[in-house]
C-alpha cells in the first residue's frame, strides 16, 4: 500500500492506494503553511504500518529526479528544500515527488482523458494555473523544469506594458470563484456560485471574459504544439458550464481567425480531483 499526497494551496488531499491504482481510503486536510517542520509532520502523521512508500504531488518548479524544489510560490518556506531526502530521513520509506500539473497529466495518460493521445496539453486550475505538454505520447521535460508552466507567462496589466503580472495569478480558479461570488453576493463556494450563475447576466459576462482569455491561451498553445486534445483539470473543471463556455469561446476564435481545419478537442479531465493522486502514484511506481 502507498501513501499518495497531493499538496494544494488550500487543502492537501491524500489517499492509500494499491499498485494497480485502487484507492483503499482517502481524505483531506488543510495545507500547513507555517514552516518546514510542521509541513513534514503533517505528511508523516499520515503514515500507517503497511505503507511501502510515499508519493507526492506538489505545485512549483521541481527536480523530480532528486526531489528538490527550485521554486514554489504558494509555500515559500519549501523553496530550495530537498523534500525527498528530508522525508525519507523522517519516514524511513522511499519518497517520490513530482509537479502537480505533471502528475495530473500522468494520471490522465494512465486512466483518463489523455489515454492514447499523441499531442496533448493539460491545464490544471486551482490556486494557480499549471500546465504540462504531451508530444508524441511523452511528457515534455526540460533542463530547468519550466516547460509547460503557462501560469508563469507574463501578461501586461496596462496598455503600455509597463506593469506586468503572470497568467496564473490573474486566471486561477480560486480568484475566478471569489470574483464571481462578489458579483453574485453569495458564499465563496464553487458549487453555490455555479448554481447561481445562469440567473445573473453580469456574472455570466465575467465568466465569458475569463473563458475568452483561456480560449486564447489554448488557441496559441495549439499553434505551438499542434494539439489533438486539451484536458482541463482542477475542481472547477467538473462544472459542465465552465467547460462549455471555454469550448464556445474557442470555437468563436476559430471562426474569426481560422487558418486550417484541424482543432484540438477541449475536455474536462476524467479523473476529477484524483488525477494528481493517480499520477503521483504512477510516477512513484516507475521510480
Amino acid at each position: 500500500m502507498y501513501l499518495v499526497v497531493d499538496v494544494g494551496g488550500t487543502f492537501t488531499k491524500y489517499g492509500y492506494y494499491s499498485n494497480t491504482g485502487k484507492c483503499l481510503e482517502k481524505g483531506k486536510l488543510s495545507t500547513v503553511k507555517t514552516n518546514c517542520d510542521d509541513f513534514y509532520q503533517s505528511i508523516t502523521n499520515l503514515i500507517k504500518d503497511d505503507v511501502e512508500g510515499i508519493a507526492l504531488s506538489m505545485p512549483g518548479i521541481i527536480d523530480s529526479d532528486h526531489g528538490y524544489i527550485h521554486a514554489i510560490t504558494l509555500l515559500p518556506f519549501l523553496n530550495k528544500c530537498s523534500i525527498k531526502q528530508d522525508l525519507e530521513s523522517l519516514s524511513h520509506l522511499p519518497v517520490s515527488i513530482e509537479n502537480d500539473a505533471k502528475c495530473a497529466t500522468i494520471g490522465e495518460m494512465w486512466k483518463g482523458s489523455l489515454c492514447h493521445v499523441r499531442n496533448g496539453f493539460m491545464i490544471v486550475l486551482g490556486t494557480g494555473v499549471g500546465g504540462t505538454c504531451l508530444l508524441d505520447g511523452r511528457i515534455i521535460t526540460s533542463a530547468h523544469y519550466k516547460a509547460g508552466e503557462i501560469g508563469s507567462l507574463l501578461i501586461p496589466i496596462d496598455e503600455h506594458y509597463k506593469m506586468m503580472t503572470n497568467f496564473g495569478k490573474m486566471n486561477n480558479a480560486v480568484k475566478l470563484v471569489y470574483d464571481l461570488s462578489q458579483i453574485l453576493n453569495c458564499e465563496n463556494d464553487g458549487k453555490i456560485v455555479f448554481e447561481k450563475l445562469p440567473d445573473c447576466q453580469k456574472a455570466m459576462e465575467h465568466l465569458r471574459l475569463y473563458a475568452r482569455r483561456m480560449a486564447v491561451m489554448i488557441y496559441n498553445l495549439d499553434y505551438l504544439f499542434d494539439l489533438d486534445c486539451v484536458s482541463i483539470g482542477g475542481a472547477i473543471s467538473q462544472q459542465p458550464l465552465f467547460i462549455e463556455i471555454i469550448q464556445k469561446e474557442f470555437k468563436s476564435l476559430r471562426k474569426l481567425y481560422k487558418e486550417e481545419h484541424h482543432e484540438p478537442h477541449i475536455t474536462a479531465c476524467q479523473l476529477n480531483n484524483e488525477a494528481q493522486l493517480l499520477g503521483a502514484l504512477h510516477h512513484h511506481l516507475k521510480e
